[in-house]
């Protein structure tokens, strides 16, 4: 089955060192498209043929999505439009109207081969999909192209004031999640404390969640989810590698990985064992350039190296 699969990026700002590396990796996924709202120099990157570049200030995209939205929002940085990730499909409907599925997701990341993951097979069964298993992830998700889907929103709590805050809260991971996961009997129980919890609650949550794929993918390293062996935070594995289209790494070697996100390789906010991040102090992080990318690249605590450096 052809599948229509549109991923929504606005981006604003200085792109990061390995941008070339990151488009790269999207232009090898040749089933999916990829559509940026962005001030960045993107000269670059424009033959790409499977990447739309919408060429807008931040102010204006800001000023759009308050009118089409009627929402307040001013927010402190840019960061804070991750909260606006959940209203995408509204507020960018014209560019995913005949798309099958949208999404969204990050630049600090490299991909393998997305469509070997979710096949056709699993998207013909699910409507949505996440890659971790106990919430929806920030850094990739994917819902199937439904009026149900696109007024997720709706059923954020308090929606309105969460975006209105200046600063980043969490809508597209755990404000998605509780509005995909939680029946009423959960915000029964959240709002007045009932502890309701029989066969008929635990019948409606198996029906609620039975199209969710919420499969974790371990595309994070350094997070207190569990990898594969159990270890957790700065025990998971530091040493990646990216060979034409594949993602592996030093521990799980026969194992390809949907992608790796770069988060807590490149900052210490959410590395929970108070362990530093090892590229805050690099002066260089990528020293590679997309040619190495078939022979082979290293993703360690030394940046992102030739393979056989």
């Amino acid at each position: 089955m052809d599948f229509t699969i549109k991923i929504l990026i606005p981006y604003f700002g200085k792109l990061p060192e390995w941008a070339d590396l990151y488009f790269e990796t999207l232009r090898r996924n040749s089933e999916i498209h990829f559509i940026f709202y962005t001030d960045c120099d993107i000269e670059s990157y424009r033959s790409i043929t499977n990447i739309t570049f919408n060429e807008i200030s931040f102010e204006t995209y800001l000023d759009n999505a308050r009118k089409v939205l009627g929402i307040e929002f001013d927010p402190a940085d840019a960061y804070k439009l991750c909260d606006l990730r959940p209203l995408y499909p509204i507020l960018h409907f014209d560019e995913i109207k005949d798309a099958d599925f949208y999404g969204w997701t990050d630049l600090d990341i490299l991909f393998g081969d997305i469509r070997k993951f979710y096949t056709d097979e699993i998207l013909s069964k699910f409507d949505v999909f996440s890659t971790h298993e106990i919430r929806m992830s920030g850094h990739f998700s994917l819902f199937r192209n439904t009026k149900r889907n696109r007024r997720l929103y709706l059923k954020i709590y308090d929606w309105r004031s969460k975006l209105a805050q200046p600063n980043f809260v969490g809508m597209d991971e755990h404000g998605i999640t509780n509005a995909l996961r939680m029946t009423l009997f959960d915000k029964l129980r959240e709002k007045f404390g009932w502890h309701i919890n029989n066969w008929l609650t635990q019948r409606i949550k198996k029906i609620k969640v039975r199209k969710l794929y919420m499969v974790e993918q371990y595309t994070t390293p350094f997070i207190s989810i569990p990898w594969i062996d159990g270890t957790i935070n700065s025990e998971q594995p530091d040493l990646w590698y990216y060979k034409n289209g594949t993602i592996t790494n030093s521990r799980n070697k026969q194992r390809a990985f949907m992608y790796l996100h770069f988060m807590n390789f490149k900052s210490s906010k959410y590395r929970l064992d108070s362990t530093k991040a090892p590229w805050e102090d690099l002066d260089e992080i990528c020293k590679v350039s997309v040619k190495d990318m078939s022979t082979g690249i290293m993703i360690s605590q030394n940046g992102i190296t030739p393979i056989n450096s």
